[in-house]
C-alpha cells in the first residue's frame, strides 16, 4: 500500500525549515517512501522543481501548500492539496490572492469556492480547532468543524501530529473525539521540516534569528520529531484507521503541472490584423530599408521568406513582434541597444526588424542554431539595454501589456558560509567583531569557494577558533546546513514574462522586495510552466557609449552612428594590436591582451575569433591558430571539402556554426538535425549521441566519405563541443568591442570621461583608468565647486572630477550648488559659504569638498579651511539672514603633504594631487621598476615600490602558511604570490597600507604576477 507524508516544508518556507528538495527525494526514496507532499508557507516556488525531482526518482508528487485562511478577523493556517490538475490550478490561485492580498491571507468564503479540487485540511499546531481545544472552547471547535463540513464537504479533513510533545497527545485525543461525534475524517502527518532529528537546532536557530532572540549554551530544541519519518515510525504513532485515511488522500492525490500548456502572449496587431501578415509587411520594409537603393540579392530573399515560414510554424509570430515593439520603443527613446546576443544574431528576421544589428549572411550565421522545430525550448532573444535605462524599457512592456499580463522573475538569495556564521552567532550572543574574523576567513569567490564544512576539515586556524568557543562549537554543524538554504527573495536583473492569459490564474505571483509583481518560478522552471522568458539585460558598456557620444556631438558637433562606424579604422586596429584595450568590452583581460599583442588584429573577424577562442577549451588551440595564421605552420583541413568551411579559422574548428556546417557538408544532415547533434554532445547526451553518430557515420557513408573519415570527423565533433563558440554571440560581442575600441582610439578623452563616470563607485578602476590617462598624457583636473558636473567631464583637453563621485556628496547637495553657481561663479569661500546657507549643506559633505580639493581655488589651505569651518559656516549666516558682512580672521595653517593625500584618498578613493609613493620613491636608492611597466619583464627579476592593498593568507598543502597579495604603485596594480619559503622571512612585513620595496620575479600565465621573494618596509 502506497505510504508518505503530507505535510512537508522545504527551505522555501524561509528560516522554518532546513530542507532543499534533492536532499528531500534522495531521503524518501532511501526510506522507501511512495509519495511526499510539498506544503511550504503561503508559496509555490519549489512546485515544479519538487514535481520534476519526485517524477524522475518513481515518487509520487503531491501538490499542495500551507495557506493562511482569514476566520472572524483572525488568521489560521489550512493545509491544501491539489487533488486533479484544476486543484493545481485553484492552488496557483489561491496563492496569489493571499501574496497579493493586504491582509496576506485568503477569507474563507472565497476558499470555499475552490472546495470541489482541493482537499482542505486542519489540524496544525496554530490551526483554528487545536487553539479551541487547547483552550477547552469544544463548543466552538464544533462549530467550526461544522462550518467546514458545510462548506467543504467530504473534501475536508483534520489533521494530527505526534512529536512526543504529552500536550499534543492529550491534544489529539480530544480531536479524535470530536472528529468522530461531528463525523470529520482523520489523517495524520508529521509537520516535517528537517531530514534528520540533529538538524532540530538548525530551525530553531534560523527562528530565533528571525525573532532577534538570543539563546544559551545550554539551549536545546523542545523536540526533534519533525523530521523525515518512515512508515514504520508513523505506524508504531498512529492507529492502523487513521493511517489507513491517510493512505486514501495519498492515493487521490493526483494533481500534476500541466506542461502541454503554453500561454505565449499576443501582439496588438493594428487594425485587428493578423500577427503573421504584419510581421511579413515588417520584414519586407525592412529588408528594403537595410540595402537602401541597392538590389536585394535572391539568397536574402529565400532566407528571409523560409525564416518566416519557421517562425509561422512554430506559433513565434506574436514574439517577433513583441520583440521589435520594445526595441523600437527604446531606440525611438534614445535608449541604447546592443547589436544583438547570442544565437538570435543568426536570425535575417531579427536583423531586417532591428532586433539586431548582425547581418547574419555576411558572417555565416545559421537561423537554425536559433531556432529551429527539432527545438524543444522556447527561443530566446535576449536584448543589451544601457544599464541607467533598461529599468525604463521594462516599465514600457508592463505598462503596454498590464500587470495581469507581464511580471518579472523571482530569484533567491542564499545565506552563504559567512552569513550563516554571523547571523547564527549572533542568536548565541557572540560579540559580531570575532564573528567577523571568521567569517572573513571563508573564501567566497566563485574560483576559491569553500563551504563552513570545508574550512573546519582544512584549516587548523578556523577549526581552533571555532572550538574555542562553546557557543560557536554548539552551531558550526547547524552552520553549515543553514548556508545552504534560501534566505530570501530578490528581482531577477533582467528577466520578464508575458501571458496571453491573466498571470494570476496560471502562475503563482509574490510581490517583490521593491513592490516588484514576480512570477514565483525562478528563470530554471518558468519556461517548463509554459512562458516565454524575455531577458532585458543591462550592460554597462553600452552606457558608456551613450555617455561618449553624447559629450562628442555637446563639444566637438560631430554626430557618431555606432552602427555606421567603418571596419576598417587603421586607428583602431593599431590600438587593438598593442593591446590597449583597457575599457574595451572582452578586450581588457590580461590573457586576452596577451592574445591581442601576439594575433595583432587586422580586420573585424579577427576580433571575432579572438572572443571566440579566449575561452577555457578553445584556447588549446590557439598556438596552432597564431601559427598557420602567420603561415609558420602548414593549414590542413581534415577532409579537403571541409576547407570551404574552415578556412576563415585556418582548418581548426572554433565556432559551433562550423560543426553543424561539417555535419550538413558530409553526413547530408539537415541543419535542424546537426544543431540537435550539438546540442546532444554538448550535453554528454549519451544514447541520443550513440543513436546520432550511427546516423552520421552511415550519411557520411551515402555521400561518398570513407568509414575510417567518418569516425574521425566524428570524434573531433565530440571533442569539439566540449568548448565550441556560439559565432553569433562572438561577432554579436565583437561588434560592441570594436565600438568602444574605436572611440578609445579616435576620442580618447571622451572614453576616459565615460569609464570614470560609469565606475564612480569602483575605485580599482578608477585608480587604473587615471594611470591610463597619465599614458595618454591627458590630466585628472580635481573636483572643482565652480566646474564639476555630475559626470566626469572634458575639459580644455583635460578631464574633470566629478562631484558625485566624492564621498558624503548626495545628489541633493550637488544639484544644490549647480542651480546656486548657475547664477554665477563662486568668488571665494565665503562667498561659497554665504549663497550655500539656506541649502543646509551638512558638515559632513562641506569637509569632504574640502578634502578632495573641490575649494581649493578659493586659495586656502584645506587644513585653513576645516579648522575654522565652524567660522566660515557663521559668517555665511550672518551675512545670508541678518546682512552682517564681517569676515572672521581665520588661524592659518599648513598642509601636511602625507596627512593631506590620506584625506583625499579616503573621500576620493584614490590619490589624484599625488599618489605617497611618488615621496617614497625619492628616499630609495636601489634601482626599481614601475607597476605599469612590469609587462617588459616577464620571467626576469625586478625590484617595485608599491603599497599593499590586500594580502591573503592561506596555508598550502604542507600546511605552511604563505599568502597572495595585491598591490599599486602611481602608475598601476599588480597581484603578487609569497610561497612558505619567503613567507618565513617577509610575512611579519607584509600587511595591508604598508609601502614596500619587493623583489620578486615576473610571472606570466593567466595573467602577470609577481613571485615575491624579498619585501622590506619603506618609511
Amino acid at each position: 500500500m502506497m505510504f508518505g507524508h503530507l505535510q512537508i516544508y522545504s527551505g522555501y518556507s524561509f528560516q522554518q525549515s532546513t530542507i532543499l528538495i534533492e536532499d528531500l527525494v534522495m531521503a524518501a526514496k532511501e526510506k522507501h517512501l511512495d509519495a511526499l507532499a510539498l506544503t511550504d508557507k503561503n508559496n509555490m516556488f519549489a512546485t515544479i522543481e519538487f514535481s520534476e525531482t519526485c517524477l524522475k526518482n518513481n515518487i509520487k508528487p503531491i501538490l499542495g501548500m500551507e495557506a493562511s485562511v482569514l476566520i472572524d478577523g483572525n488568521i489560521y493556517p489550512f493545509i491544501l492539496l491539489a487533488i486533479d490538475d484544476q486543484g493545481y490550478f485553484d492552488l496557483v490561485q489561491i496563492c496569489c490572492e493571499i501574496n497579493l492580498s493586504q491582509d496576506r491571507a485568503i477569507a474563507l468564503n472565497k476558499l470555499a469556492l475552490y472546495h470541489e479540487h482541493l482537499y482542505i485540511i486542519s489540524g496544525l499546531e496554530d490551526g483554528i480547532i487545536e487553539r479551541h481545544v487547547a483552550k477547552e472552547m469544544e463548543d466552538e471547535a464544533i462549530k467550526y468543524m461544522r462550518l467546514f463540513q458545510e462548506l467543504f464537504h467530504d473534501h475536508y479533513y483534520v489533521m494530527l501530529q505526534n512529536h512526543h510533545l504529552k500536550f499534543q497527545e492529550q491534544l489529539n485525543q480530544r480531536i479524535i473525539s470530536l472528529a468522530r461525534y461531528v463525523k470529520v475524517k482523520v489523517i495524520c502527518s508529521n509537520e516535517v521540516r528537517y531530514l534528520k532529528k540533529q538538524d532540530a537546532l538548525a530551525v530553531d536557530l534560523m527562528q530565533a534569528s528571525l525573532s532577534g532572540t538570543v539563546l544559551d549554551t545550554q539551549y536545546e530544541p523542545l523536540t526533534q520529531e519533525k523530521y523525515l519519518k518512515s512508515e514504520a515510525e508513523m505506524e508504531q504513532l498512529f492507529s492502523s484507521e487513521i493511517i489507513e485515511e491517510t493512505r486514501k488522500v495519498l492515493v487521490t492525490c493526483k494533481a500534476t503541472v500541466p506542461l502541454h500548456e503554453k500561454y505565449l502572449p499576443t501582439y496588438p496587431v493594428p487594425h485587428q490584423g493578423k500577427a503573421v501578415d504584419y510581421l511579413r509587411s515588417l520584414c519586407k520594409v525592412g529588408l528594403k530599408k537595410r540595402f537602401g537603393h541597392q538590389d536585394i540579392p535572391v539568397t536574402y530573399k529565400k532566407r528571409l521568406q523560409y525564416e518566416l515560414n519557421v517562425i509561422h510554424e512554430m506559433g513565434f509570430d506574436d514574439y517577433f513582434l513583441i520583440v521589435w515593439d520594445y526595441v523600437r520603443w527604446a531606440k525611438v527613446h534614445k535608449i541604447q541597444v546592443g547589436p544583438g546576443r547570442g544565437s538570435a544574431a543568426g536570425s535575417l528576421v531579427a536583423y531586417v526588424l532591428g532586433i539586431t544589428n548582425i547581418d547574419p549572411l555576411r558572417y555565416d550565421l545559421l537561423f537554425e542554431r536559433f531556432l529551429n522545430p527539432g527545438r524543444v525550448s522556447m527561443p530566446d532573444i535576449d536584448i543589451d539595454f544601457q544599464d541607467d535605462r533598461r529599468d525604463e524599457v521594462i516599465r514600457y512592456v508592463i505598462d503596454k501589456y498590464g500587470q495581469d499580463h507581464a511580471a518579472q522573475i523571482v530569484t533567491f538569495n542564499t545565506y552563504g558560509p559567512r552569513v550563516a556564521i554571523k547571523e547564527m552567532g549572533k542568536v548565541m550572543g557572540i560579540p559580531l567583531a570575532r564573528l567577523e574574523l571568521i567569517a572573513k576567513m571563508i573564501p567566497t569567490s566563485p574560483k576559491n569557494k569553500k563551504t563552513i564544512t570545508q574550512m573546519y576539515q582544512t584549516s587548523a586556524q578556523f577549526q581552533s577558533l571555532i572550538n574555542q568557543d562553546p557557543r560557536l562549537k554548539k552551531i558550526v554543524g547547524a552552520t553549515s546546513i543553514i548556508e545552504h538554504l534560501p534566505r530570501n527573495v530578490s528581482t531577477h536583473a533582467a528577466g520578464v514574462i508575458l501571458s496571453r492569459r491573466a498571470l494570476h490564474e496560471v502562475v503563482p505571483l509574490v510581490v517583490g522586495p521593491t513592490s516588484t509583481l514576480m512570477s514565483q518560478y525562478s528563470k530554471d522552471y518558468i519556461e517548463t510552466a509554459g512562458f516565454l522568458k524575455m531577458d532585458f539585460l543591462a550592460l554597462k558598456n553600452l552606457t558608456m557609449l551613450d555617455y561618449i557620444c553624447k559629450d562628442i556631438e555637446h563639444n566637438e558637433g560631430v554626430s557618431i552612428a555606432l552602427n555606421q562606424l567603418p571596419l576598417d579604422d587603421e586607428k583602431t586596429y593599431r590600438l587593438i594590436s598593442k593591446a590597449d584595450t583597457f575599457g574595451v568590452f572582452q578586450l581588457e583581460s590580461y590573457g586576452m591582451r596577451h592574445l591581442l599583442r601576439q594575433m595583432k588584429p587586422y580586420c573585424f573577424d579577427d576580433i571575432v575569433a579572438a572572443i571566440a577562442l579566449f575561452r577555457p577549451g578553445p584556447m588549446e588551440n590557439i598556438p596552432t591558430y597564431l601559427k598557420r595564421r602567420s603561415h609558420q605552420e602548414k593549414i590542413t583541413y581534415p577532409l579537403k571539402e571541409l576547407e570551404p568551411i574552415l578556412k576563415s579559422t585556418y582548418g581548426i574548428m572554433v565556432y559551433q556554426e562550423q560543426m553543424m556546417q561539417v555535419a550538413q557538408k558530409m553526413a547530408g544532415f539537415s541543419l535542424m538535425k546537426a544543431d540537435i547533434l550539438r546540442k546532444a554532445t554538448s550535453k554528454k547526451e549519451t544514447q541520443l549521441m550513440q543513436s546520432m553518430k550511427e546516423e552520421f557515420i552511415q550519411g557520411c557513408l551515402d555521400h561518398g566519405f570513407t568509414q575510417e573519415k567518418a569516425i574521425e570527423v566524428f570524434g573531433l565533433i565530440e571533442k569539439f563541443a566540449d568548448y565550441g563558440f556560439n559565432k553569433s554571440h562572438s561577432v554579436a560581442y565583437g561588434y560592441v568591442a570594436y565600438q568602444l575600441a574605436y572611440l578609445k582610439a579616435n576620442y580618447p578623452l571622451y572614453f576616459f570621461a565615460s569609464i570614470l563616470s560609469n565606475e564612480l563607485s569602483s575605485e580599482n578602476t578608477k585608480v587604473h583608468c587615471i594611470q591610463e590617462c597619465k599614458a595618454y598624457h591627458v590630466q585628472i583636473l580635481p573636483p572643482s565647486v565652480n566646474y564639476s558636473q555630475a559626470r566626469f567631464m572634458v575639459e580644455d583637453g583635460h578631464i574633470r572630477y566629478s562631484l558625485l563621485a566624492i564621498k558624503n556628496v548626495g545628489y541633493a547637495g550637488y544639484k544644490a550648488i549647480v542651480e546656486e553657481r548657475e547664477k554665477g561663479l563662486f568668488l571665494d569661500i565665503y562667498d561659497f559659504m554665504m549663497r550655500m546657507e539656506n541649502s543646509h549643506l551638512s558638515k559632513k559633505m562641506l569637509e569632504s569638498l574640502v578634502d578632495a580639493g573641490a575649494l581649493d581655488e578659493f586659495g586656502m589651505s584645506r587644513q585653513t579651511i576645516l579648522k575654522n569651518l565652524d567660522a566660515i559656516r557663521d559668517y555665511g549666516h550672518l551675512k545670508e539672514n541678518l546682512g552682517i558682512d564681517e569676515k572672521p580672521v581665520l588661524t592659518i595653517y599648513q598642509d601636511q603633504q602625507e596627512e593631506k593625500l590620506a584625506r583625499e584618498k579616503a573621500v576620493l578613493g584614490v590619490y589624484l594631487s599625488m599618489h605617497p609613493i611618488e615621496l617614497m620613491k625619492q628616499k630609495i636608492q636601489t634601482a626599481y621598476v614601475n607597476v605599469a611597466d612590469l609587462d617588459e619583464y616577464i620571467q626576469k627579476t625586478v625590484n617595485v615600490v608599491v603599497q599593499l592593498q590586500r594580502v591573503k593568507n592561506i596555508t598550502d598543502r604542507k600546511g605552511q602558511e604563505m599568502c597572495f597579495i595585491e598591490a599599486m604603485d602611481e602608475t598601476g596594480s599588480m597581484d603578487g604570490v609569497v610561497f612558505a619559503s619567503s613567507y618565513k622571512n617577509i610575512g611579519m612585513m607584509l600587511k595591508k597600507g604598508n609601502i614596500c620595496l619587493i623583489q620578486g620575479k615576473v610571472n606570466m600565465k593567466d595573467k602577470l604576477s609577481l613571485i615575491v621573494d624579498k619585501a622590506r618596509v619603506v618609511e
